[in-house]
């Protein structure tokens, strides 16, 4: 025996995280697929981030050779240096210009950094560069996802604390009375298996095999905002 601490990759660190706690935690009745749906973390646990998330571990693991080694952390401080870059270049007006009628967006009035544009929808990170002469340097990969950090980090947030918050629900009271069938944000597999076991809480939501983190996250909010046009109907008597 090697005597060394259990690596536990959680569902916020990958799809195997993921895979691993509905097979252990939640069973299944059926044959199992992995499903980006099934993950309540899938703009955290992307394709382009892998070695952000998991390479580390993979060091401190000693699974990388020197090569590996050095092209992730190559890759890892490239990443950096995009996300650095895009916060230090001032866009003006005249540089967007012609970026931002592509994107079908309103025109700029004054200069902003290149992050605070690169929010909007349809405007490439890389060309913003390109437009200040600067970043020719860096891969190609790396602006895209120092791109997708910076688009999504609201997003990013939310997740976190929708988790967060489901987390510290076990005890989330269900109705025997709630029609899951017109639970539209559910899907279908949820409503149909919700309606027939009919839970009383959310813990118990959670073990039914087929229901997912999101399914429960959405379930919350449907009860919530039932019980919010309820409150106001008897109010307004």
């Amino acid at each position: 025996m090697q005597e060394k601490s259990p690596l536990i990759l959680g569902r916020e660190t990958s799809y195997i995280g993921v895979l691993v706690d509905d097979l252990v935690s939640r069973g299944v009745d059926e044959p199992y697929r992995l499903f980006t749906s099934r993950s309540e973390f899938r703009l955290t646990v992307r394709q382009d981030n892998a070695l952000e998330r998991l390479g580390v571990i993979a060091e401190s693991l000693n699974l990388l050779n020197d090569a590996e080694r050095a092209t992730m952390h190559w890759r890892l401080d490239a990443v950096r240096q995009a996300r650095a870059l895009a916060d230090a270049t001032s866009i003006t007006p005249a540089m967007a210009d012609s970026i931002l009628r592509e994107a079908n967006t309103v025109p700029l009035v004054h200069a902003v950094r290149a992050t605070e544009l690169a929010r909007r929808n349809n405007v490439s990170l890389q060309a913003l560069f390109a437009a200040a002469r600067v970043g020719a340097e860096l891969p190609a990969e790396a602006v895209v996802s120092a791109e997708l950090d910076i688009k999504y980090a609201g997003y990013f947030a939310r997740e976190r604390l929708a988790a967060e918050k489901l987390s510290s629900m076990g005890d989330f009271l269900l109705s025997r009375e709630l029609r899951y069938v017109e639970m539209t944000t559910l899907s279908i597999e949820a409503r149909q298996k919700l309606a027939h076991r009919l839970p009383g809480t959310l813990a118990q939501a959670s073990s039914i095999p087929g229901i997912s983190p999101a399914d429960l996250q959405n379930l919350v909010f449907e009860v919530e905002r039932r019980n919010r046009l309820k409150a106001s109907s008897v109010g307004q008597v």
